[in-house]
């Protein structure tokens, strides 16, 4: 099977709603998959791994989740990963870029966004933003091809 994955970083900042005074930074570094081009070209979705910091709160810690491609016919990307916080706890990130012709680099690059706990109660409120200028060659060279042969094959550097 043909698929495709792209690698992206966003930036910026968040604050706590018991908090919500004091701005923190926040970061994310993922890598979007979708393994099956004929399932992609059906359902929109692209499974992400990554990392995200997230201060006073996430220091580096794996994510995963799915990011919704519905530019054409909705015009939005979701986002939507979970993480593990330092302290243990299960958190979710959940942000969606909407798309606007009449400002389609602002509305493609800022990303507003929540954050809930493991009981799924809001606890931050965020806005990441993706820079053009310093990351936008490296977004582009990320775009790959990929093969999937569903397990049949061994892939590079296993066994």
């Amino acid at each position: 099977m043909i698929g495709f994955s792209f690698r992206e970083t966003m930036r910026g900042r968040f604050f706590l709603l018991s908090d919500p005074l004091v701005e923190r930074k926040l970061s994310f570094s993922l890598v979007a998959q979708a393994d099956q081009l004929r399932r992609f070209l059906v359902d929109k979705t692209c499974h992400i791994s990554g990392h995200v910091t997230a201060e006073g709160l996430a220091t580096e810690r794996p994510l995963v989740g799915t990011l919704k491609l519905l530019l054409l016919n909705e015009r939005r990307l979701p986002y939507r990963f979970s993480f593990t916080g330092d302290d243990g706890k299960p958190y979710a990130f959940v942000g969606q870029k909407e798309f606007s012709p009449l400002a389609p680099i602002q509305t493609m690059t800022e990303l507003p966004a929540y954050l809930y706990d493991g009981a799924d109660a809001e606890i931050a409120r965020a806005k990441v933003h993706f820079d053009v200028a310093n990351d936008l060659g490296r977004f582009v060279r990320s775009f790959r091809p990929g093969f999937s042969f569903g397990g049949l094959w061994p892939q590079k550097g296993r066994a």
